[in-house]
């Protein structure tokens, strides 16, 4: 499970009052409602500064794997060009060891 599907089945299990069974259990097959989906896409664009784009969800399926990799996506989206290839070029001056490091601090 991904650092984003970890956070998101913590928000379904909060707004929901259990967690979902497995990354691609849908939403609302597992008791949501309009008002809890509400609820949680304020709570995404609260904590990761993405509106998630609700067509996108209906269409590709409201699980927490998909909502995740929307939530990824939308995060990138926000990178822009120059800041992309600015961490980049950090990455690339560091070890195996310290890349490692970070992603642990992040997960």
């Amino acid at each position: 499970m991904t650092p984003t599907e970890s956070a998101v089945t913590e928000i379904w299990t909060e707004l929901l009052g259990q967690a979902p069974p497995t990354p691609h259990d849908d939403f609302f097959e597992l008791g949501g409602q309009s008002l809890t989906m509400v609820q949680f896409l304020a709570r995404v664009e609260e904590q990761y500064g993405v509106e998630l784009p609700i067509d996108v969800l209906f269409t590709s399926g409201f699980t927490v794997a998909e909502v995740a990799k929307a939530i990824d996506q939308g995060r990138l989206d926000a990178v822009g060009e120059e800041e992309l290839a600015e961490l980049l070029k950090q990455l690339e001056g560091m070890s195996d060891e310290e890349i490692s490091e970070l992603l642990s601090e992040d997960a």
